[in-house]
């Protein structure tokens, strides 16, 4: 909903929807056909395709089969149109294993490691009296990107990879030096100035960039990207692990080193541990699992992996519900759903939050209502200013504002079918509004927290089983900075305690940080060096219109996908089954 506009956005997706009008408060059951209605379109090619793969097994043992299962079709099989976009598409396709560009938006995050040069060179140039220069920068880089997908550079008669298999593996520079960054070869440049050259309102072109180069520095860091079908053989602990090898071998090659000398112990170690930036920790034992996996990834860290300020910096609600996307698959349908749940999971919790405008109507009359608070001037609530008495009337007047859309409009609340599906929206438009007034992250939990607990008051409950404890126990923790209670907002995750089962929730909380530090006219979030290294076009995923991207997978558009076997299966580009070399 554009800024000031008084049309609902989410009327439309509505319109499109149901037959019945948004408002209207009656509709049929049982009267639809099953899967026979337009809705079970997927339904109706999954049971074709479960009698091709019960035909082609020796054993004719039964697959996909609706009879025994869930009858499917009692009730109208909405469609979902995506947030910011007019693509409207099945239900089916939103999850994860039927989406190629959910997948690949969690693939080109789980394969990144950010490695620092100036420890290796500082090797090189005190230890071992080579020289360091722009040149040599570049000749390394030349050789990184031979190294990296699986080429050979310090032995003969090896085995390396196909490069069309591997073909999103690659390594660029990044630095806050100008001065550096004009004098290396641009094919490996991840250039600063140009990806992040719009400006904030008021302080123009370049504004962006001057924070990032600032908080960069003169230090140079790469940007390394393993090949997706590593991630999908190995786990993300193997991504530092992979590079600590190429990188090593790499140095060796471009500084004509000798294999065995010690100094290549040296690289190993700062590739592996002194100079490595992660995507994510490490988990613990009971929840274990390795770097670069989704269950360790800070809020704050998603929400720097969206590109929306770098395209709309002054739309800090775009760039919330870009990074509430992400993290909707990843946290919410992929750690949740799969990693901790198991099983098929539950994707219309988690889609909610980037379908049909709702979420987005709320969060957009947030920011309106927020900034009336706040006297028409973004995140200018602050200091003295800032106290409990401003934010209560604020998150008030958005909670009542969304509460009623549900009760006004019945289609949004069958679109939204679930309290706590709604409890999450509800405290996400609230916290916007706390998030625009403000530009703070930490006050949009109190913002979520006093949603919660106006919601339950005023309807009786949030949702099922746990999540009335979990939601009313946000207060206490709000502003909390111990280690077992809380930490700042940016840094907490899946694995912080209260955060730990909140399906469906914690996208939303990914747009509150991502939010609020886009009102303050913040570059990045967590992380100046991941926001600039997820800048990078040349990623398979579009991260700068992450709805979009889903769209396009969920309707089978979507093509520049990355680690499929196609080139290496019999039939395929001219060979035959069974061909031999």
């Amino acid at each position: 909903m554009p800024y000031k506009n008084i049309e609902h956005s989410f009327l439309k997706a509505m319109s499109d929807k149901f037959a019945e009008k948004p408002e209207s408060t009656a509709t049929d059951f049982y009267v639809y056909g099953g899967i026979a209605q337009p809705g079970g379109k997927r339904k109706r090619e999954f049971i074709a395709e479960a009698e091709k793969i019960v035909a082609a097994r020796k054993s004719g043992t039964p697959a996909y089969n609706p009879d025994v299962g869930m009858p499917q079709g009692q009730r109208f099989l909405m469609p979902y149109m995506l947030n910011h976009t007019d693509i409207m598409v099945n239900h089916d396709d939103l999850h994860w294993i039927n989406n190629a560009a959910m997948q690949q938006c969690w693939d080109d995050m789980k394969r990144g490691i950010i490695l620092g040069l100036d420890d290796a060179h500082g090797l090189l140039e005190a230890r071992l009296g080579k020289e360091v220069t722009p040149d040599t920068i570049s000749h390394y880089m030349e050789v990184l990107n031979h190294a990296l997908p699986g080429g050979a550079v310090i032995q003969e008669h090896m085995v390396e990879t196909k490069p069309m298999l591997v073909n999103d593996s690659y390594a660029k520079i990044f630095t806050g030096d100008d001065d550096l960054a004009d004098a290396v070869d641009r094919r490996f440049l991840l250039d600063i100035n140009k990806e992040f050259a719009a400006g904030f309102e008021g302080e123009g072109p370049g504004g962006q960039a001057d924070q990032l180069k600032e908080a960069i520095g003169k230090k140079i860091w790469q940007i390394l990207w393993m090949p997706t079908v590593v991630g999908r053989m190995t786990d993300g602990g193997t991504m530092f692990r992979w590079v600590g090898m190429q990188v090593g071998m790499t140095m060796i090659n471009a500084y004509k080193m000798c294999a065995g000398e010690s100094a290549t112990g040296e690289f190993a170690y700062y590739a592996k541990h002194a100079a490595v930036v992660m995507l994510s920790n490490f988990m613990p034992v009971k929840r274990a699992r390795s770097q670069n996996e989704c269950s360790g990834m800070p809020l704050g860290i998603n929400a720097d992996s969206v590109r929306s300020p770098a395209l709309f910096p002054n739309d800090p609600i775009r760039n919330e519900l870009e990074s509430i996307a992400v993290a909707a698959m990843v946290y919410d349908q992929l750690w949740f759903g799969t990693y901790m749940s198991g099983g098929v999971g539950f994707t219309q919790y988690a889609s909610a939050t980037y379908t049909d405008n709702i979420l987005e109507d709320f969060c957009y009359k947030g920011c309106e209502i927020g900034l009336d608070y706040a006297d028409g001037e973004m995140a200018s609530i602050k200091g003295d200013k800032l106290n409990m008495d401003i934010l209560e009337k604020i998150i008030r007047a958005e909670n009542d504002y969304c509460l009623t859309q549900y009760e006004a409009y019945p289609t949004v609340a069958e679109s939204h079918f679930g309290g706590s599906v709604r409890a999450c929206c509800a405290a996400a438009g609230v916290g916007s509004a706390v998030a625009c007034a403000t530009g703070l992250a930490q006050p949009t939990l109190s913002g979520w927290s006093l949603s919660m607990l106006g919601h339950y008051e005023r309807i009786g409950r949030l949702g099922f089983y746990g999540y009335d404890l979990q939601d009313q126990c946000t207060a206490c923790g709000s502003y909390s900075y111990q280690s077992d209670e809380g930490m700042p907002f940016e840094m907490r995750g899946v694995n912080y305690p209260n955060y730990a089962m909140n399906v469906g929730h914690q996208s939303a909380y990914a747009g509150l940080v991502a939010g609020a530090h886009c009102a303050n006219k913040d570059a990045w979030v967590l992380s100046p060096l991941w926001k600039v290294a997820f800048s990078d076009r040349d990623l398979p995923f579009d991260r700068g219109y992450v709805t979009r991207e889903y769209g396009l997978g969920a309707n089978r558009e979507f093509c520049k996908v990355a680690g499929e076997r196609d080139l290496i299966v019999a039939g395929y580009y001219g060979r035959e089954p069974g061909a031999r070399v």
